[in-house]
């Protein structure tokens, strides 16, 4: 059995993810701009239509009770595909669950701590159980997309000095944008960590710093989906405190402007 506590403890004959384990945290304030869990799953084009599966409707119902069609158009090549999917809110429009094909969804933008997230994610999980005839998900992912409260020419002290180096040496000077993107291998899965500053569709908006994580497994199966997504938070929440400068941590543990 894996280690819940150190999702890395794996054999594996390449280099992996290696950031140090993070003792769990709750602080006062976050930074989380999106949280996103997608469960995906062999398709079921049955979910196209324009009746919600009974079996998941019956569930969601109750903390989910907003439903409405969404219309995605898939380009291909010499063709134009339209697919229905389901969307799935709360009350308050808190939380949102879509679903579609060949996944589900569950997002909110008003994150506060990751147990909450999780209650939310049982009833999605079991829904799914009820509905998509299977015995695994293809693939369980966790995203979480974070904006620092600075502009790029404030990033000193925020971010890891080994990320933010470019930026507070100044050898870019003043830049319109700068990303960098990496995909790598954890030891349970893998990753795709995203992180700088893009133009502003608004040109008088104040551009923040943004820090986008996103784990993953692949073939999951139903029974062992939530505690998956327990340990790719462990390490999510370990990359994002690696990714922390001083500053930002100090954001964090403050009352003031909660």
């Amino acid at each position: 059995m894996d280690n819940i506590d150190d999702p890395r403890a794996t054999e594996s004959s390449l280099r992996t993810l290696n950031v140090p384990i993070a003792p769990q945290a709750r602080y006062p304030r976050n930074f989380i701009r999106q949280a996103v869990c997608e469960l995906r799953f062999p398709t079921i084009f049955e979910i196209e239509d324009r009746k919600p599966p009974a079996s998941f409707w019956k569930i969601m119902k109750h903390d989910f009770p907003l439903h409405d069609i969404l219309n995605n158009v898939n380009l291909g090549p010499g063709s134009v595909v339209q697919v229905n999917a389901h969307q799935f809110r709360s009350k308050q429009g808190r939380w949102v669950a879509v679903l579609r094909p060949s996944a589900i969804t569950l997002e909110t933008s008003r994150y506060t701590t990751f147990d909450e997230f999780e209650e939310q994610l049982k009833i999605v999980i079991e829904a799914a159980t009820k509905t998509i005839d299977s015995d695994f998900f293809t693939r369980v992912g966790l995203r979480y997309i974070n904006t620092l409260p600075c502009e790029v020419n404030e990033i000193d002290g925020w971010l890891n000095d080994s990320l933010a180096r470019p930026l507070t040496d100044n050898i870019f000077g003043d830049v319109d944008e700068h990303w960098q993107h990496t995909r790598g291998r954890t030891e349970f899965g893998g990753f795709s960590f995203q992180h700088g500053i893009g133009n502003e569709a608004n040109p008088t908006a104040k551009r923040r710093y943004m820090l986008d994580f996103d784990l993953y497994r692949e073939d999951v199966q139903l029974g062992e989906a939530l505690s998956t997504i327990r340990k790719l938070h462990v390490l999510e929440f370990s990359l994002f405190s690696w990714a922390l400068g001083d500053k930002a941590r100090n954001y964090l543990q403050s009352e003031k402007g909660k």
